[in-house]
């Protein structure tokens, strides 16, 4: 029995020093606000190329960066790019509006899409305010968006979790 419970100690001791990420005596810099950066294409089966790309940085509605989106099948397709105007992360997910400041579809321009990622590591997910009404010229409100659902392909995106105020401990 104590030749188990020492083999037992032996590699868990073995264990938790190769699975310490930073070296003893450095802490991993506590962020100072949110973001969202990254970019990633969705898998689609039918061929369509769809890619999102993020910069943002701020909590809520003084959020500052950019995005751009473009979906292409073939030839056919076109892209929106624009300014950031809110984002909110809890844990790996973030919700990002923002305002189209440049677009291949000019009637775009000035409408304010949402974005939501999951972050998952290298299986994130992605969702958009206009998956059931793609041509709407319809502003949604800032911060606003869908689920996620979107598979991501290839690429990466990283939610960053920041809040002014810390939640409850848990054991």
């Amino acid at each position: 029995m104590r030749k188990t419970i020492m083999a037992v100690l032996t590699a868990g001791a073995v264990l938790a020093g190769t699975a310490a990420p930073v070296s003893a005596g450095q802490t991993k810099p506590r962020p100072t606000e949110p973001s969202l950066v990254g970019s990633a294409k969705t898998y689609r089966p039918e061929g369509d190329d769809v890619r999102f790309t993020f910069d943002a940085h701020g909590l809520g509605p003084d959020a500052r960066g950019t995005f751009r989106v473009s979906h292409y099948l073939g030839a056919e397709g076109g892209w929106f790019a624009g300014d950031i105007d809110c984002l909110i992360v809890g844990g790996r997910t973030a919700v990002v509006t923002g305002v189209i400041t440049a677009s291949s579809l000019p009637e775009f321009i000035g409408v304010r899409r949402g974005m939501t990622v999951f972050d998952d590591g290298r299986r994130d997910r992605v969702g958009y305010s206009w998956v059931l009404d793609p041509g709407s010229t319809e502003s949604v409100p800032k911060c606003l968006s869908s689920a996620p659902f979107e598979w991501v392909e290839s690429g990466d995106f990283k939610a960053v979790e920041w809040l002014p105020i810390q939640g409850p401990r848990r054991s």
